[in-house]
């Protein structure tokens, strides 16, 4: 994948999150948010860009957190 296409998957994949957010479809928003943040990491480390690096790694690790959560609430219910 090219930068101009990471950023570009990446800038789609954030847009749907929040699109998905918007209208409180969960946890698919969360997915969405994480692998574009995801991507805009990768693309500012790529760029050697530090602010977009730190700001998006933290936007995902948050993601990922929130999916972690989210899969370990429904994991519990089971028991």
């Amino acid at each position: 994948m090219t930068l101009s296409n990471m950023k570009w998957a990446g800038t789609a994949l954030c847009l749907a999150g929040i699109a998905l957010t918007s209208f409180n479809v969960y946890p698919l928003n969360i997915v969405f948010g994480l692998v574009g943040s995801g991507l805009w990491t990768s693309a500012g480390y790529v760029q050697d860009d530090a602010p977009l690096v730190i700001v998006e790694a933290v936007a995902t690790g948050l993601y990922a957190v929130g999916l972690i959560t989210y899969i370990f609430i429904q994991v519990s219910k089971w028991i």
